[in-house]
């Protein structure tokens, strides 16, 4: 009789045990999502909780997991052995209905795996496992996830139709499940996978306008009904700039100036500099195809007086001193075509060899000529002249202290370039606040540390809406309660804090991404959440001290 009752106590005991330690297993693996690529040593703590169970699943998972955040922080060397026995617990595992949530994401982190090893065919190949074991377990939400990991796969393997296609289902699939969203939240994601689709369209079209006649046209329906889905101030003024963009490129310029007036106001509503300053340069070669010649100095004057206050150079600034001098020709004022024409050749020989090459691409296409050519004939002219010999002279001693400048200055550049080069290689950028260097005492403080933490891994920092008042909604805060905190426990701001997300995070790519180093400014931008390329440059020097093509140069050479 005893000895049935000592039985029975023991399996009741057994029983409320087992559930327990599921429990905190499954507890360690939503760390892991919260921590990884943000909180790595937190992550790999949790992760390594995982492997007391006897579970082939979890362990399987723990292997995969710890394989991930080894190699995304560059120590892969020490996951040798992982792959087989991640294989070795994945053949153990039945495919039955009760395993296929763990499969999904085991499936998927070994892609994500092979894309941060460069790998994106093999990650294509899990990304589908993924989304297979997604759909058995109806799981909406992850199998929306993985599509989106499919989508960038194919548009980085260049398959852009593929990748279109990708995004319409995930798009499709969203309008669907609409219920699993709050509607405010749904709708902010739906909205931005929208206005992605429709530059997904115009990039393609704009890229080979002959050959891709048809992305224009979707485009434009696709920009034209976000412009009566939203109200998101900043979600209209890129899309009015992209329909102006579309317009200039198909040569429908009343059109496209009225689009990217509409842009201007926005843009100036949110006081948003770099845009406008933008917006003033597009305006400006759109009045000056429409022949509206003081509309377009105006705009160009403006945006140049900007910029002169400001110790930045650009494309856009470069290009506003030819238009202007240019304009000044047929108007016959030879002294300020002579002067905006030397400041033109000034600024553009500031430049690296590979940022004058692309000069020299764009002065072809808006010119055709030759930039050197005309450069050479501007140096024939001055030769020509009476004080030829005195300003030899001057120019001479200008150009000899100017070189020296130069070599100080790009000494100090390669210093700072081999200190960024050596900080990505051995991953010790520190993109994040790690959650273990502060103490929390603040329940709600601690909420939004750990959402926080959550939206980093997910990368939302590189989408273009991205801001305080956007960050605060995602976490169910306010703007002011939002910026106390990062500026408690981060200790910076929240704009400072997005930069060094942003920034962090384009270095390590270019480092490791070689096909991104062939993007033009612009499209780096876009990439990682700046609307204009000026903002992007300016931010990028303001956090390394070198611009993107220095550092760019500096990584062609050392590879």
């Amino acid at each position: 009789m005893w000895k049935k009752i000592t039985i029975l106590i023991f399996l009741i005991a057994f029983s409320s045990v087992f559930p327990q330690n599921q429990q905190n297993i499954q507890a360690y693996k939503d760390k892991f999502f919260i921590y990884q690529k943000i909180g790595t040593d937190s992550a790999l703590t949790y992760v390594d909780k995982i492997f007391a169970s006897k579970n082939n699943a979890d362990l399987a998972f723990a292997y995969t997991a710890k394989r991930y955040l080894l190699t995304i922080t560059g120590k892969e060397n020490a996951t040798q052995g992982y792959m087989v026995k991640i294989n070795t617990y994945l053949k153990k595992i039945p495919e039955i209905e009760q395993n296929y949530g763990n499969l999904s994401h085991i499936y998927n982190i070994l892609g994500n795996t092979d894309m941060a090893n460069e790998s994106p065919n093999e990650a294509l190949k899990k990304f589908i496992r993924a989304d297979f074991f997604a759909q058995k377990n109806n799981d909406i939400r992850q199998h929306i996830k993985i599509k989106g990991n499919i989508a960038y796969v194919k548009l980085n393997i260049k398959q852009t139709d593929d990748a279109i296609s990708e995004t319409r289902q995930v798009l499709e699939l969203l309008e669907n499940n609409k219920y699993l969203y709050e509607k405010e939240n749904f709708e902010i994601i739906y909205n931005n996978l929208f206005s992605n689709l429709g530059h997904l369209y115009s990039d393609k079209y704009i890229s080979d306008p002959d050959k891709n006649k048809k992305y224009a046209d979707s485009a434009l329906q696709n920009f034209n009904q976000l412009l009566r889905s939203t109200k998101d101030k900043k979600l209209l003024a890129g899309t009015y700039l992209k329909l102006g963009t579309l317009n200039n490129k198909q040569e429908n310029y009343q059109k496209a100036s009225g689009y990217y007036l509409k842009s201007l106001d926005l843009y100036t509503s949110l006081q948003l500099k770099d845009e406008i300053l933008n917006l003033k340069y597009n305006l400006g070669v759109n009045y000056y195809e429409l022949n509206e010649y003081m509309k377009s100095k105006k705009s160009f004057l403006e945006m140049s007086h900007s910029m002169e206050k400001d110790s930045r150079v650009n494309i856009d600034y470069i290009f506003a001193q030819d238009y202007l001098s240019k304009i000044y020709l047929k108007e016959g004022k030879a002294d300020s075509v002579e002067f905006f024409n030397n400041k033109f050749i000034e600024l553009y020989q500031k430049n690296s060899e590979l940022e004058k090459k692309n000069i020299a691409n764009i002065y072809r296409e808006i010119n055709s000529k030759n930039l050197n050519e005309e450069i050479n004939k501007s140096a024939s002219i001055l030769r020509n002249r009476l004080f030829l010999i005195i300003i030899l002279v001057v120019l001479i001693g200008c150009i000899t202290g100017y070189l020296l400048l130069q070599i100080r200055k790009k000494k100090k550049i390669e210093i700072r370039l081999d200190e960024i080069l050596l900080q990505v290689k051995n991953s010790s950028l520190n993109n994040h606040q790690n959650k273990s260097s502060f103490t929390i005492s603040n329940e709600k403080e601690a909420e939004i540390m750990e959402k926080l933490l959550e939206l980093e891994d997910k990368k939302i920092y590189l989408k273009n809406e991205f801001n305080q008042a956007y960050a605060a909604k995602r976490l169910g805060t306010n703007t002011t309660y939002l910026s106390q905190t990062i500026n408690k426990y981060m200790k910076k701001s929240f704009s400072e804090y997005t930069n060094e997300l942003r920034i962090n995070y384009i270095l390590k790519e270019l480092s490791e991404n070689r096909k991104l180093r062939n993007y033009t400014t612009q499209a780096l931008a876009d990439l990682v959440g700046y609307k204009s390329g000026i903002s992007f440059a300016r931010t990028f020097k303001e956090k390394t001290g070198v611009t993107p093509f220095q550092y760019i140069e500096k990584l062609n050479a050392e590879n």
